[in-house]
């Protein structure tokens, strides 16, 4: 099967949608399918790589993590309609939905959408106020996913807010899949300390992980509000911030304010192939973050047998075991409250760690490939009943 994906978010950023188009790709080719990305480029220049049409950006940036463009006549287009895939799954709903409206449209192939976004916690982005945010959601999504043949959503907390919208397009729950045995890869001893102490970490200190894209809706500052009233109960307590984005600087000023800045290191961006390396150079990860659809970083640390520390959302409700694999919070009393018996009992977190490395195995590549086979074939059969009404 020829599969085209299309997506506003790819390499070189580095996002759960970027992991989902890649991890979506190697899962299908490694079940023999032909799959090829139509994503924007980040100038004003059309090219094909490796499989990946760059459609040049030629419309204002709106999102700062991605661009946008209109060029639907772009000669690419013509290239992909000659390529003639059997059948487009777009990953997200603006710009790159237009182009795989009109592939699909014109070759007559299905077209399956994968929604990633909670729309509620973009409203920081846009504006301020809540009513017309909700308006302009429950207004224009259910438009903008018109004509779509079949929804996959990564958790239910997706599928519950698709359906409060009206839609009633037909949906499946798949979690995106992950790369479980990079993930759950294993330094040696001396690999470890030796990462740990390039962060001045002690080899008994414990240590908070967080990793994510530093932007505002990630609430990083709030997991390093929380991490420093747990460093005034226990001293022996350090924070390694992973990633990058627009929100750094900001951060950064707010650890240096608070005094933080020798026990509260950035990492910065890190090769995906090497990020289970720095899960492993934690002892605990911790997450704030209001605007997760699956949380593949929660999944990541699950893997690389991290116990989860995470503010209570929806998104977890498919990944965390509450006491088993980890803990949920609300409030920073709550997160002292679960997270303090982590840090003093080491046989503890070493329990609810491999807890958390037995808890992964849905999320698999391989599983994800079968998955997504059957709702293309579902797709594939909706498709064909449309076009026989429309005829």
């Amino acid at each position: 099967m020829k599969v085209l994906i299309t997506t506003e978010f790819y390499l070189p950023l580095r996002c759960g949608v970027t992991t989902a188009v890649l991890n979506e790709r190697r899962a299908l080719e490694a079940d023999g399918h032909d799959v090829r990305i139509l994503t924007i480029s980040g100038d004003h220049k059309s090219s094909y790589k490796d499989g990946v049409y760059y459609i040049k950006n030629n419309f204002p940036q709106l999102y700062k993590d991605s661009y946008a463009s209109i060029a639907l006549f772009d000669p690419l287009v013509k290239d992909i309609l000659e390529w003639k895939p059997d059948i487009v799954h777009s990953q997200c709903e603006f710009f790159t939905m237009f182009f795989a409206r009109k592939i699909s449209k014109k070759l007559g192939i299905p077209l399956v959408h994968t929604c990633h976004t909670d729309f509620n916690s973009y409203m920081v982005h846009f504006t301020s106020n809540e009513h017309l945010w909700e308006w302009a959601t429950t207004t224009f999504i259910p438009k903008l996913l018109k004509g779509v043949d079949y929804i996959v959503c990564p958790t239910s907390k997706i599928y519950d807010l698709l359906r409060s919208y009206g839609i009633m397009t037909p949906m499946s729950i798949i979690p995106v899949g992950l790369d479980l045995g990079m993930l759950m890869q294993k330094p040696s001893d001396d690999e470890r300390k030796a990462l740990r102490r390039s962060f001045s970490f002690a080899d008994d200190e414990t240590v908070f992980v967080s990793v994510c894209r530093l932007s505002e809706e990630k609430n990083v500052g709030e997991s390093i509000t929380h991490f420093a009233s747990m460093h005034r109960q226990r001293p022996q307590t350090k924070m390694l911030i992973v990633g990058d984005g627009t929100e750094r600087d900001k951060l950064e000023t707010m650890v240096a304010m608070m005094n933080l800045s020798d026990i509260c290191r950035f990492a910065g961006n890190i090769p995906m192939d090497q990020v289970w390396r720095y899960y492993n150079a934690g002892d605990i990860f911790i997450s704030s973050s209001r605007s997760e659809i699956q949380g593949l970083t929660y999944i990541e640390a699950l893997a690389g047998s991290l116990p989860i520390v995470c503010r209570k959302d929806h998104a977890l409700d498919q990944s965390l075991i509450e006491g088993v694999n980890g803990f949920s919070f609300s409030t920073d009393k709550e997160f002292l409250e679960k997270a303090t018996p982590l840090v003093d009992d080491p046989d503890l977190r070493k329990r609810i760690g491999e807890n958390a490395r037995k808890s992964v195995d849905k999320y698999s590549l391989a599983h994800f490939a079968k998955s997504l086979e059957r709702v293309f074939g579902e797709a594939g059969e909706i498709a064909r009943h449309r076009l026989d009404e429309d005829e």
